[in-house]
């Protein structure tokens, strides 16, 4: 039997024979984020034991090979950045509960160890691993806003099946940390829509 997973729901396991609401079943310590936008079935999920958070392809840095993030045509940039403002909500909140943690337990030094508050890391797809989630979901939030804008500038485009895909990346290389490629339909109803929310 198979079935969608809740928003913010905890994986378990229940061991054969037991019923599925059974209070027998072994929580995973893996809660599960739907993240709508880059495809409609989106999904990320976190390890709370190592304070990872895996999020595929929904964002990621260019890397060595210059991978923009990719919209397929059945994305929805709309639904994106409600998804990564959902996911920034849930890393800060993961944080500050590591912190006021790590408050508690004090912070004097043992044997010249000092005990320091473990932060979420993301892990993308392509070569985006392990970096500070907080900073990687700032960057990407910096960097949408600017192209909605239309401060980056799009610096390519090719047709594919009838339609028009753009790539979106800084002129510089110190602005190529981040890039979009996408169909440029999404941007044209991502423009309207938060132009007509916000005043853009």
């Amino acid at each position: 039997m198979t079935r969608w997973a809740q928003a913010f729901e905890k994986l378990t396991y229940a061991p054969a024979g037991l019923s599925s609401n059974s209070r027998g079943r072994q929580d995973l310590g893996v809660t599960i984020i739907q993240t709508p936008g880059h495809t409609p079935d989106e999904l990320a999920w976190f390890d709370h034991a190592e304070m990872c958070l895996f999020v595929g392809d929904s964002l990621y840095h260019e890397g060595e090979d210059g991978m923009p993030i990719l919209w397929p045509s059945e994305g929805n940039m709309i639904e994106w950045v409600f998804s990564m403002q959902k996911l920034k909500s849930f890393v800060n909140s993961v944080n500050a509960k590591a912190m006021s943690f790590n408050a508690d337990e004090g912070d004097e030094d043992v044997d010249d160890w000092v005990r320091v508050a473990k932060r979420v890391q993301i892990c993308c797809a392509h070569q985006t691993a392990l970096v500070d989630g907080e900073q990687i979901l700032a960057d990407v939030e910096n960097f949408w806003w600017r192209t909605v804008r239309g401060e980056v500038p799009v610096v390519k485009s090719h047709c594919n099946m009838g339609e028009v895909y753009d790539l979106w990346r800084g002129e510089t290389t110190a602005q190529r940390k981040l890039s979009f490629g996408a169909p440029r339909r999404l941007m044209i109803e991502a423009r309207a829509f938060f132009s007509a929310e916000s005043g853009l």
